[in-house]
């Protein structure tokens, strides 16, 4: 099931239009940072959910466009439901979400809903809801011996349930080739587990792993990946940020001034230009 947020452009809803000297055609994409993993007061903490994973082409008039890149969610310092964060939306022509946070503090807590869904705690906790076209769910936690807590929700999969020996995984990650190199992005955070369980859940591709004890994984920077559920009260790891990537084909740009700001990495690859955003900036089209 997925949650409903207001004011969510979906990318399959976006045009593709031909450039023609006055607009120009461009594919994109935008992530969302990923969702703080979980800590709980006696066991392993949930893992955090993915930032949205968001792709699409559109044509574009001359103008400013602005780019802000969403940052990862804090995990979990203290036993609380909100002590971990959710990851913050990405903004470019669309919107990628935040992941949501790494369940944690007591016994079945749910899942942070977001792009993807946080992870539930220990004794059954449900995992937080995706948004379609986004992202994924999280996973359930277990009531077996050593309580092990749900993974969170990836851009390619939903995360894994929690078992008695061992976190749940965290979701798939999903990849993009825009820059002329398969990158993976939003994997989910892997579940954590109590002292004397066999192994936190490995968290997808560039996020970060739950633990037997001790903090959680951090997620990479830039790639929207939820963070690790604790292990045996450790600390949740941090998500990782988002980023934007824009490509055109270098010739239909020949009658534009492209100029940005915030110091994007740009490049080619064949027949395209790509820029390539981890910070916030603009981009000029004139």
């Amino acid at each position: 099931m997925a949650a409903r947020l207001m004011g969510y452009v979906s990318a399959s809803n976006t045009p593709t239009v031909t450039s023609n000297g006055t607009t120009l055609a461009v594919d994109y994409l935008v992530v969302g940072g990923g969702g703080g993993g979980g800590k709980d007061g006696t066991q392993g903490g949930a893992g955090g959910g993915a930032g949205g994973f968001v792709t699409g082409s559109i044509s574009i008039g001359k103008a400013t466009y602005t780019v802000t890149i969403g940052g990862g969610g804090t995990g979990a310092t203290s036993a609380t439901p909100a002590s971990a964060t959710i990851g913050s939306p990405t903004f470019f022509i669309n919107t990628a979400v935040g992941g949501g946070l790494g369940g944690g503090s007591a016994n079945s807590i749910r899942g942070g809903d977001g792009a993807s869904g946080g992870g539930g705690n220990i004794l059954s906790g449900a995992g937080g809801f995706g948004i379609s076209g986004q992202g994924s769910a999280g996973g359930i936690g277990s009531s077996g011996s050593y309580y092990g807590a749900g993974g969170g929700g990836g851009a390619g999969g939903v995360g894994g349930n929690g078992s008695g020996t061992n976190g749940g995984a965290g979701g798939a990650a999903s990849t993009n080739s825009y820059t002329g190199s398969s990158i993976s992005y939003s994997g989910g955070g892997g579940g954590g587990i109590g002292t004397g369980g066999t192994a936190g859940g490995t968290g997808g591709t560039n996020a970060g792993s739950g633990t037997t004890s001790g903090a959680g994984g951090n997620a990479t920077a830039n790639r929207g990946g939820g963070g690790g559920g604790g292990g045996n009260t450790g600390n949740g790891g941090n998500g990782g940020s988002g980023q934007v990537v824009v490509r055109y084909l270098t010739a239909d740009a020949a009658s534009f001034t492209i100029t940005t700001t915030g110091s994007p990495t740009t490049g080619t690859d064949g027949s395209y230009s790509f820029i390539q955003y981890t910070a916030t900036g603009t981009l000029v089209i004139a």
